[in-house]
């Protein structure tokens, strides 16, 4: 079993709102993140953000298998709310799949992939890769999550990825879309013009 932890704790620069609930075209990015988790193959959605109030007015999805978690340290460092997510899951889960609440072009398809990988497979992280080059989301196997516990910097899981590159494997992936995510405003201006 696989859960998944959605990390939409973070803010967009000069904008004080959580990054994740600004609408992009139709719906809060935060919303499609979810929606693609929940049609994926993953056992549970631990979302989570730094203000579930907002959350609630914005996203209207009921799903069962989605959890709400508030990361009341969230602007403790980069990695609260991946530790905060990581003590949330269930304690069967066998991986967890971290995926950004910034990344709205993520699909199914492509979270099915790296379980599928995953599930046949003895890889301790299973990640894309585009063009030869790892990408987000990275999928970590139980024996990783004391590693995840103790990660420090922005590209924490990049990081592990690296350190146990042998040990590692990588789904390619033909389309760079599902990569982007909305770091700063200038993206989320670019993007959220209709296509």
């Amino acid at each position: 079993m696989v859960s998944a932890v959605v990390l939409a704790a973070g803010r967009v620069e000069s904008v004080e709102e959580q990054e994740a609930l600004l609408p992009l075209r139709d719906k809060p990015m935060l919303q499609q993140v979810l929606e693609e988790a929940l049609a994926s193959r993953v056992r549970e959605v631990v979302c989570v953000v730094s203000d579930l109030a907002s959350a609630g007015r914005r996203i209207t999805i009921e799903n069962e298998r989605l959890i709400w978690l508030v990361n009341y340290g969230a602007d403790g460092g980069p990695n609260s709310s991946l530790i905060a997510g990581l003590w949330a899951i269930d304690p069967s889960s066998d991986g967890v799949l971290f995926l950004a609440g910034d990344q709205p072009f993520i699909r199914s398809e492509l979270i099915d992939a790296l379980i599928e990988r995953f599930e046949s497979g003895h890889a301790l992280i299973v990640a894309p890769s585009f063009q030869g080059q790892p990408r987000n989301p990275l999928l970590f196997r139980r024996e990783m999550f004391p590693d995840l516990l103790k990660v420090t910097g922005g590209r924490s899981g990049l990081a592990l990825l690296e350190k146990y590159r042998d040990k590692a494997d990588l789904v390619p992936w033909s389309e760079e879309i599902p990569f982007f995510d909305i770091v700063v405003r200038a993206d989320y201006e670019r993007l959220k013009e209709p296509a």
